[in-house]
């Protein structure tokens, strides 16, 4: 007898076996969703763990942006120190060092916010 006979044999004995004992369905069903619990556990501890500190981090981020105010003094992705001298859509014009060189940056290069204006009425 060859191999490939023994092993369909056994297969053809294990087909046989299993439908001979057949649990039913509901036992079935019970089965399959228990050896999804470890992977669904996973995913909740991955969106806990990672996605949401992450959603929580761009809130506050965007809500630093929009309360950018002209006399603010910010910190950028650089490391450049610098006073806002005015706002326009998403780039701000910054003054830095005692000669008041002015640049210009995009919003999104703001790192933090050092000390904020006091808001002009």
């Amino acid at each position: 007898m060859s191999l490939s006979n023994l092993l369909l044999e056994i297969a053809y004995a294990a087909g046989n076996q299993s439908s001979q004992q057949q649990a039913p369905a509901g036992a079935t069903a019970l089965a399959l969703l228990a050896q999804f619990i470890p992977l669904i556990l996973m995913f909740v501890v991955l969106y806990l763990l990672i996605i949401v500190p992450q959603r929580r981090r761009e809130k506050q981020f965007r809500e630093m942006i929009n309360s950018l105010i002209v006399g603010d003094e910010i910190v950028t992705n650089a490391g450049i120190i610098g006073k806002i001298v005015n706002i326009k859509d998403d780039i701000l014009t910054i003054e830095v060092g005692a000669d008041r060189v002015k640049l210009k940056i995009y919003k999104w290069a703001v790192k933090e916010v050092l000390k904020k204006a006091e808001p002009k009425d």
